[in-house]
């Protein structure tokens, strides 16, 4: 048998527990076997995890379009999302629309709220927070966009603003999100974890922000490992 990485010629090395024969390369180091019964080897395989998330695509559901066990899609999908960068905040930008989505993690009674700020003129995704509908979560996202030295914030009128935004800068008036309320709908009609009326939503935490994370930034990571 050849080597699927360097082409050497491999060796059989015993069995897998599943009785599979199990070959090792002389030249490259490497075990591996002729046939695997999950495909998670395959080049690819993350940009795919990567498409398939962001058109809403479930955990279970990428499992068996790739032919990969579940853990291994939760273990990919987390990995991924540690290695995208966040892209870096442009200072002193004209005008951001701030705005919150309603979602649930583990059960419907646990609410959850995703907080992200968008630039009107270009679609960009700044910035993202996760957490329950309190000052203290606004306010991370707020004092991010502050410290950018953004001349504008747009928002609805939700008063938990008012206490965080100078009123120098502060716009709430009528139409003033309607960019980032398109968005939502946007957001809520490719991931399915985010439809309303649904028994679609994430299991865990850290599940729900790394989709999230993948879903604004996640073109950029594809990007860089396609190079």
């Amino acid at each position: 048998m050849k080597c699927q990485y360097c082409k050497g010629s491999c060796q059989k090395a015993g069995r897998q527990k599943n009785g599979a024969q199990k070959y090792f390369c002389k030249a490259c180091k490497r075990y591996q076997q002729s046939i695997y019964r999950n495909q998670a080897w395959k080049a690819g395989t993350n940009q795919m995890i990567v498409t398939l998330v962001c058109e809403g695509v479930g955990v279970r559901s990428i499992a068996r379009i790739l032919k990969m066990a579940v853990n291994t899609v939760l273990q990919r999908i987390r990995r991924i999302a540690s290695e995208i960068v966040k892209p870096a905040i442009r200072r002193h930008q004209q005008a951001l629309e701030v705005d919150e989505l309603r979602t649930f993690v583990g059960r419907k009674g646990n609410e959850y709220w995703i907080a992200y700020a968008l630039n009107s003129r270009t679609g960009e995704v700044v910035d993202v927070v996760i957490g329950k509908r309190t000052k203290n979560t606004l306010r991370m996202l707020v004092n991010t966009l502050l410290l950018s030295a953004v001349k504008v914030i747009k928002t609805d009128k939700l008063s938990l603003y008012r206490g965080l935004i100078p009123a120098s800068i502060h716009c709430y008036r009528a139409n003033a999100t309607n960019h980032i309320e398109r968005k939502n709908l946007t957001l809520r009609t490719h991931l399915k974890r985010l439809s309303r009326r649904t028994i679609c939503f994430s299991r865990s935490f850290d599940m729900l922000e790394n989709c999230m994370k993948i879903y604004f930034w996640g073109k950029t990571y594809c990007l860089f490992r396609s190079k």
